[in-house]
């Protein structure tokens, strides 16, 4: 393939990168927010039932206002009528207004998976969104690249977005994440509170329980990007009658071993496996492909089929 062409799909890995940072920041803002929510219930906490001029940590343990209750139950209902929530958050919501228990200790925790609901709702429309406009802007820059229209429509797109890749498809890896986000949590909770853990280096742990959310979220932006990406090129090269591609590697400090060794190597779309020689060969992947064609009997053919 011309240099030219290479260096094109180079500055557009390069934009995908910026692309994907500004999405992050949205991301780590919603998990900033959500951290602060948790931090502020954690503090009410230690304020109310904590204190030396407050009931012994035995009681706030086992007993519950009912008026808290109420509170509770009147946030949920605004979350979930405001219709923030995705239908995914609001199972979640309906497990655990069955599964929480009447204590000062589950009541604390039954808001904090309040407010990681409210965060994971919003990250799964963030990347709904994004990765439904990234589909659709790259079957336009594909189009663009063969030089001939390509078909799809919303239905094609949402089968790309949402397919499951490495056996599990992006949603079910975001609320697996979050899972596990809110059992780190619970543990930190359970050693904070009723072992009496000071409220500062409660919080020191609770930053860094979310900075290794902010991580995985990231990660699983940059991830499913490049797979939604792939797919598209793939999708593009079958209607267009491509039959190979090159692996282009996203050139920085950050390239992975394997991605330098992949790059520039053609590849049989048949043989097409992702993760072994087309993207991402990994998580945080950011290498791309381009189709493998003589520009100049491509060009000619395009004109004589009037395209």
């Amino acid at each position: 393939m011309s240099k030219y062409w290479i260096k094109r799909e180079q500055a557009h890995i390069r934009k995908m990168i910026k692309n994907d940072t500004k999405i992050a920041r949205k991301l780590k803002s919603n998990y900033l927010k959500a951290m602060d929510d948790i931090q502020g219930q954690i503090d009410a906490f230690y304020g109310r039932y904590a204190s030396k001029e407050g009931i012994t940590m035995e009681e706030a343990r086992r007993r519950v206002a009912k008026a808290d209750i109420n509170k509770y139950r009147s946030k949920a209902k605004r979350y979930v009528n405001n219709k923030t929530f995705t239908k995914r958050a609001n199972e979640e919501m309906r497990l655990y207004n069955v599964t929480m228990r009447t204590n000062r200790l589950e009541l604390l925790k039954s808001n904090v998976h309040l407010e990681l609901l409210a965060m994971t709702s919003e990250e799964q429309r963030i990347l709904l969104e994004e990765m439904f406009k990234s589909a659709r802007n790259e079957f336009e820059r594909q189009s663009g690249i063969l030089g001939q229209s390509l078909r799809y429509n919303e239905r094609d797109i949402a089968s790309i977005v949402n397919s499951s890749f490495l056996n599990a498809t992006w949603s079910d890896r975001l609320w697996g994440n979050q899972n596990a986000l809110r059992a780190e949590l619970d543990k930190l909770l359970n050693r904070g509170i009723i072992q009496g853990l000071n409220p500062r280096e409660l919080a020191r742990e609770l930053r860094k329980t979310f900075d290794s959310g902010v991580y995985n979220s990231e990660r699983l932006l940059r991830t499913e990007m490049a797979r939604v990406q792939g797919d598209v090129q793939a999708d593009s090269y079958i209607q267009a009658g491509v039959d190979s591609y090159e692996f282009i590697a996203s050139i920085d400090e950050k390239t992975s071993e394997i991605c330098l060794d992949t790059d520039g190597k053609i590849f049989k779309l048949t043989d097409r496996v992702v993760g072994v020689n087309f993207p991402p060969l990994h998580p945080n992947c950011r290498s791309s492909t381009s189709p493998v064609v003589d520009r100049e009997s491509w060009d000619k053919g395009l004109k004589s089929r009037g395209m």
